[in-house]
């Protein structure tokens, strides 16, 4: 899987899960595909993070470790953690 694919399942769990689309400038560059935003522009609690998590195994059939995104400082560090999984599930 590529990582345009991978930030596709990133961006729609995190919609999914928290209010971040109700942000206009954050929701701009989450849905230009080049955009990036860091973590803490998304103003997730942890419970937030407990559901884009969830939101991400649900879409990727991945087991997700929180801990795996806790040194995540950009949305494209999440993306990159997903694509490497799901490639290496999928032995690519």
């Amino acid at each position: 899987m590529n990582e345009g694919e991978a930030r596709s399942l990133v961006v729609a769990a995190l919609n999914d899960a928290a209010s971040v689309f109700n942000d206009a400038g954050v929701s701009d560059r989450l849905r230009s595909p080049n955009g990036d935003v860091t973590i803490e522009e998304l103003n997730l609690d942890s419970l937030d993070m407990v559901e884009w998590t969830m939101q991400m195994e649900v879409r990727t059939g991945l087991i997700v470790d929180p801990a795996e995104l806790a040194g995540a400082v950009n949305l494209s560090d999440v993306v990159q953690v997903i694509a490497a999984k799901l490639n290496a599930r999928d032995g690519q």
